[in-house]
């Protein structure tokens, strides 16, 4: 039986894949559109087939509408910090379907006395990426939604 920190390296093509999601995560947290614009694949394949799910929002389709829902939303953040737990990648030929647990920790308006502080929540997400011509892999689809803990879960922290 192999033990979790003895797991093999991930393949050439896996690393590449958990490369390109990173760079995903970063554009968020660093609200750089023009790195946002570059994960995602090029409009003309994205205008049709690319789409978008922000938590508790509907789907937003085509690459354009996606990097303009992201520039809204980047717009309203101030401190965003992701930690991608159960990161599990699966290869179906030039497609690659990551799944992953955002851990994420976010600033909190201030109260009257001035006073910010940070709250932290869960989502599952999938990222659909491609791989282009070049070898690179760039998002075709992003969903996110957030998880809530079972009334189980619940009753085990009181």
């Amino acid at each position: 039986m192999i033990e979790p920190d003895e797991l093999p390296p991930p393949t050439p093509a896996v690393a590449a894949v958990l490369k390109a999601n990173e760079r995903f995560y970063q554009a968020i947290e660093t609200a750089d559109l023009d790195l946002m614009r570059d994960v995602w694949v090029p409009p003309e394949v994205g205008d049709a087939a690319a789409h978008c799910v922000h938590p508790g929002q509907a789907a937003v389709h085509g690459v354009g509408k996606i990097l303009r829902s992201w520039a809204l939303v980047l717009s309203r953040m101030s401190y965003l910090q992701f930690f991608l737990t159960d990161v599990r990648v699966v290869l179906i030929e030039s497609v690659a379907v990551v799944t992953c647990v955002e851990n994420i920790l976010s600033n909190l308006p201030g109260d009257e006395a001035g006073q910010a502080g940070f709250a932290g929540s869960h989502y599952e997400a999938v990222n659909v990426y491609r791989r282009e011509a070049d070898d690179s892999w760039r998002l075709l689809a992003h969903s996110s939604a957030p998880v809530f803990p079972s009334s189980a879960e619940s009753a085990d922290t009181e």
